[in-house]
C-alpha cells in the first residue's frame, strides 16, 4: 500500500521514447501550487523493442509505490522529432492511459528539452543534433538562456536534413561560439569531429549532455499545457517500412498499388 494519500496526490508521468534510450519518470505533488516530487526515473536502452518494456516499467515503478494506472492524473511525453516506432508506441501508451482514467496529457517538443540543461551550463548557443537515420539528423539552433524563463531560444525549426547539410545551417548564424549536442554527433562521429576541428567556434559538450536529462524532462513535464485533446507527434519524416515498401510487398505478394492504397489514411504528409 502507498504511505501517500491518493486522494489527493497529483501523479505525473513524464515519457520520452524519442531516441534509443526509452525513459520513464514518476512525479507527485498534494497541492497544485507545490512543486513535483520525483519518485522513480528509469532508463531503458532497447532500440526497437520499447513495445516489450514501456508498460512492464510503467505498471512496476506505479506499483512500487502502491499505485496503479488508474491514479495517474497527467501524462506528458516527447512528441518528436525522433524514433518513428517510439513516437508511435509512446503515444499509444499514453492514449490507453488517459481514455482508461481520463487523465490530462501533453505533447513536448523534444529537441527544446535536450538543449535546455547545455544552454544553462554554458551560456553559449546550443544546436542540437539527434540521430535521424545513415548521415541525417535532425537539428535545431537556440541562443542563450533567456533571463526571464531560463529556457533556450530557438531560432530556427526542427530539420530534418542531412549531416552536410546541418553544418551548413550552422555556420550560415555567424556565431562567435556555440555548443552542439546530441545523438546525431556521435552517429557521424568522424564527420562532425572534422566539422568542429576546422571550425573550432564549434565546440562538443560531454557524452552525457547528448542523453537527455531526466531533471530536464521532469521541468518540462512540469511546464507542460495539459488538455484532453492528444497531441499531434512531430513525424518530420516517414518511417524505414514506408521508404521500404516496395521491397516489403515484393516480399509478402502484396502489390504496390493496394499497399499504397491501404496506407493513404494513415500516412503522415
Amino acid at each position: 500500500m502507498s504511505s501517500f494519500s491518493k486522494e489527493t496526490d497529483d501523479l505525473l508521468l513524464a515519457i520520452n521514447g524519442a531516441e534509443e534510450a526509452l525513459q520513464i519518470v514518476l512525479a507527485r505533488r498534494e497541492e497544485e501550487d507545490e512543486p513535483y516530487s520525483l519518485l522513480d526515473a528509469r532508463t531503458l536502452v532497447v532500440p526497437g523493442r520499447s513495445v516489450n518494456f514501456i508498460i512492464p516499467s510503467i505498471r512496476d515503478s506505479l506499483n512500487l509505490f502502491g499505485y496503479t494506472a488508474a491514479d495517474v492524473s497527467k501524462v506528458a511525453l516527447t512528441a518528436g522529432p525522433g524514433s518513428f516506432t517510439g513516437l508511435r508506441l509512446t503515444f499509444s501508451a499514453a492514449a490507453g492511459f488517459v481514455a482508461g482514467n481520463g487523465g490530462l496529457i501533453a505533447g513536448m517538443e523534444y529537441l527544446p528539452i535536450l538543449a535546455a540543461g547545455p544552454a544553462m551550463v554554458t551560456k553559449l548557443p546550443v544546436w542540437t543534433v539527434t540521430h535521424s537515420r545513415r548521415m541525417k539528423v535532425y537539428i535545431q539552433g537556440f541562443e542563450k538562456v533567456s533571463d526571464e524563463d531560463h529556457l533556450p531560444v530557438a531560432i530556427t525549426p526542427a530539420l530534418p536534413v542531412s549531416v552536410e547539410e546541418a553544418v551548413e545551417v550552422m555556420k550560415s548564424f555567424n556565431q562567435t561560439k556555440a555548443v552542439l549536442v546530441g545523438s546525431g554527433l556521435i552517429k557521424n562521429k568522424v564527420f562532425f569531429d572534422r566539422f568542429m576541428t576546422e571550425n573550432p567556434r564549434f565546440s562538443a559538450l560531454p557524452e552525457r549532455f547528448n542523453t537527455l536529462a531526466v531533471q530536464d524532462l521532469l521541468d518540462a513535464a512540469k511546464r507542460a499545457e495539459y488538455s484532453h485533446e492528444m497531441p499531434v507527434p512531430m513525424y518530420l519524416r516517414g518511417s524505414d517500412a514506408e521508404e521500404n515498401l516496395e521491397m516489403i510487398t515484393r516480399k509478402f505478394g502484396i502489390p504496390l498499388a493496394e499497399a499504397r492504397k491501404r496506407l493513404e489514411h494513415i500516412t503522415p504528409r
